[in-house]
């Protein structure tokens, strides 16, 4: 899966909390949004909505687009570690430091099994 695919396929299934989400899936639309969010941040600097000498500033561009990704975020995050065979709602562990490191390496590692609760891995042919 390329980064258009796994973009295409992030946000027409941003709904979808069941089923599994492979790597590459995961990690292209990290790295779409991290770029993307690169690209409106040195739009809001270069225009002059937010100021450099203010590092934590959030620009109002950069807040919508927050908010326009974090459903879908969320929701291919639970797909990755139900793909790895834990639940989605792991994502609370947010709420502690630790949880947020130990999703993350849960999101490199590679599926289990075949098959698990949440379905049939992505990469098997059927």
């Amino acid at each position: 899966m390329n980064m258009k695919e796994s973009v295409v396929s992030v946000l027409t299934n941003w709904k979808n909390f069941s089923g599994r989400a492979s790597r590459s899936e995961f990690w292209y639309f990290a790295l779409a949004s991290a770029i993307l969010g690169l690209i409106v941040g040195a739009i809001e600097l270069a225009t002059g909505l937010i100021s450099i000498e203010d590092p934590n500033a959030t620009g109002p561009l950069s807040a919508i687009l927050n908010l326009l990704l974090a459903i879908p975020t969320i929701a291919v995050t639970s797909r990755r570690l139900q793909d790895y065979g834990y639940s989605g709602w792991w994502q609370l562990s947010y709420i502690t430091v630790i949880g947020i490191f130990v999703v993350l390496i849960w999101c490199m590692l590679p599926a289990k099994e075949d098959e698990n609760d949440w379905g049939k891995n992505p990469l098997v042919d059927a």
